[in-house]
């Protein structure tokens, strides 16, 4: 009878055992998928960080624009340039300055040769030998420029980003002076008998 007890009280003690290894083999498979699942995170986390951080940093680098730098921009208008062109003598000349200390884009548009009743003058979204929409109309200051033949300055004074219109409209002066550097803005000068393109040309810089 008593070796019959010792093994039953054996095979329990083995039974036991191979329980306990069992516990701590599936302990170690649970722990290894904790470090294996913290593994990962960390890994995406890093690989975000390195990417810019998400849309939040993409968005703010989209918003910051470089400053300004001082610049002049020019074009010479003749009839030769208009769409379609105009058999004129007429010439003007356009300069646009920016100013980076007090952040001010200023112009003067000078008739060069005589240019009967000028009457209309802006800037335009376009190439050479096309014809664009206006990105910015060019107050006349001028007295009387209308009531004959003009020579002198026609328009002066500053650009008011507010005022921009077309393509541009709610934008600002940077977004005017990449529209130029990238050749894709002209000055034209309108008259009652050619109200558009009386004489135009590129404005370049």
């Amino acid at each position: 009878m008593q070796p019959e007890m010792d093994r039953d009280a054996a095979a329990r003690e083995h039974a036991r055992r191979r329980q306990a290894r069992a516990e701590k083999v599936q302990r170690r498979r649970m722990a290894l998928g904790i470090i294996s699942l913290g593994l990962i995170v960390l890994v995406i986390a890093l690989v975000i960080g390195l990417s810019g951080g998400g849309k939040s940093t993409s968005s703010s680098t989209t918003s910051s624009t470089a400053p300004l730098e001082n610049g002049n921009y020019s074009a010479h208008l003749t009839g030769a340039l208009s769409v379609p062109k105009v058999n004129t003598q007429a010439t003007a000349d356009f300069i646009l300055t920016y100013d980076s200390t007090k952040k001010e884009l200023s112009y003067v548009l000078d008739i060069t040769h005589d240019l009967s009743k000028p009457s209309t003058a802006a800037i335009y979204e376009g190439k050479a030998g096309s014809s664009g929409a206006v990105v910015y109309t060019l107050p006349i200051t001028a007295p009387n420029a209308n009531s004959g033949v003009f020579l002198g300055k026609l328009c002066e004074g500053i650009v008011n980003e507010s005022n921009l219109t077309g393509s541009l409209a709610g934008k600002t002066i940077a977004d005017l002076i990449k529209l130029i550097k990238d050749g894709n803005a002209y000055v034209s000068v309108g008259t009652p008998s050619h109200p558009v393109d009386a004489i135009r040309a590129p404005i370049q810089g």
